[in-house]
């Protein structure tokens, strides 16, 4: 008898992809000059993640 196990390499961790996405934006954000606000936002459905969104908001002086 044979099972399907999933491959966990073709859909990439969601918790690792908040983390990625959250030091490039930390990244950016806090570069010289700068100005405005950052954010990501987590959909969590049942203790996982769903969907990510991030926010960049700059501000022109």
């Amino acid at each position: 008898m044979t099972t399907a196990t999933r491959n966990p390499l073709t859909r990439p961790n969601k918790a690792q992809l908040a983390q990625q996405e959250f030091a490039k934006l930390l990244a950016s954000a806090s570069a010289r000059g700068f100005h405005g606000t950052a954010g990501i936002t987590l959909s969590v459905q049942d203790g996982a993640i769903q969907h990510l969104k991030i926010n960049v908001e700059k501000m022109v002086k």
